[in-house]
């Protein structure tokens, strides 16, 4: 899911602060020459010493120009979908890559539980078995969004997303996990999951034969795989000399344009409206290609990474009452033998909790 924010609009008066900062200094530029020239200067002094070439700006913004396309092109490829001619050999990058992990560890967790179906151990091991498998998977997708995140906010205390029943996970886990000092939290809860199916395997609540039981390994290692593919989102940014770079052309171009824009608008109002416009523009792309090189920052608008999780919460709850039903086929809604979504619910507590 993609919203315009989170229940708060400062973030997003924040990332458009600078650049409407910038376009209306630019405008309040353009506006004062234009109405000094108009007014004031009767000996042309503004046009003999501050007008240049048309064509020299034009060359410059044809320049710039291209340079923020090449820049947005790379961050929006970063954000969303790069390479659409090349559909057999695509990379997969952004939100497409988060929601291919979540399925990789829906896979796993419906192996899992599928597997233990037939299994003869006692109904109270496979049913502990496939409680803790549905924590300890929707704990680990909200590592993962927190991991995403960026290093500042991994940092912070806290699972801040809803995570399904914690207090069935020991207290001991639960402190190491949260603790701002652990590093690796994501693998930490992988290597977990894995040990739990290992011996499960083991002790036979898993009936499954070894060969297909890795299936189960394989979906998650491919989850992790991209997972670990997914964090240069968070930790590479993009080369710094093309930033920097970037930031002083703009620099130039708001210092240019009032001197442009005065050159042939005719009033003073139409000088700072266009002078703002301008350097509004590309100062608020500038801006935006930093938003989408990384989805999964915490800002005013992007990835709802609350819903998301509250999604993937929901589906691991009703693949738990789908292992519940006995019947061979779906009774209709109003019949009292079919299972209920919401009775399977009330087994599992959603922890909305910041910290726990």
């Amino acid at each position: 899911m993609i919203s315009l924010g989170t229940g708060s609009v400062g973030p997003l008066l924040a990332q458009v602060a600078f650049p409407l900062l910038a376009g209306l200094l630019s405008g309040a530029v353009a506006a004062t020459l234009k109405g000094f020239q108009t007014y004031i200067d009767d000996e042309n002094w503004i046009e003999e010493n501050l007008f240049f070439d048309s064509g020299a700006y034009g060359s410059f913004g044809t320049c710039m120009s291209f340079m923020m396309v090449f820049r947005t092109a790379q961050s929006y490829s970063r954000y969303w979908e790069p390479q659409p001619h090349r559909a057999a050999s695509r990379r997969i990058e952004g939100i497409d890559m988060v929601y291919q992990i979540m399925g990789h560890w829906f896979n796993a967790a419906s192996n899992t539980l599928a597997f233990s179906r037939c299994s003869t151990a006692k109904a109270e091991e496979i049913e502990n078995l496939r409680r803790l498998c549905v924590r300890l998977f929707s704990l680990l997708n909200c590592l993962l969004l927190r991991e995403l995140e960026g290093e500042e906010v991994r940092a912070e205390s806290g699972l801040k997303f809803p995570v399904l029943d914690p207090g069935g996970i020991d207290l001991q886990t639960r402190a190491h996990l949260l603790n701002m000092k652990s590093h690796s939290r994501p693998e930490q809860v992988f290597q977990a999951i894995s040990k739990v199916i290992v011996e499960a395997q083991a002790f036979g609540i898993i009936a499954s034969p070894a060969p297909i039981v890795g299936r189960i390994h394989q979906e998650m290692g491919l989850g992790m795989t991209k997972l670990q593919s997914a964090m240069k989102l968070a930790y590479v940014d993009f080369p710094a000399p093309y930033n920097l770079g970037m930031k002083a052309m703009l620099v130039v171009h708001m210092m240019l344009t009032p001197v442009a824009v005065i050159a042939w608008a005719k009033t003073v109002l139409f000088s700072g409206f266009f002078s703002f416009v301008l350097v509004f523009i590309m100062f608020g792309l500038m801006q935006l290609t930093a938003e989408l090189d990384n989805p999964f920052h915490d800002s005013g608008f992007g990835f709802d990474k609350d819903l998301v999780q509250q999604k993937f919460n929901k589906a691991l709850v009703l693949l738990g009452c789908i292992l519940k039903v006995r019947q061979r086929r779906y009774c209709c809604s109003s019949c009292s033998s079919c299972w209920m979504l919401r009775d399977c619910i009330s087994d599992f507590h959603c922890s909305e909790e910041s910290c726990i």
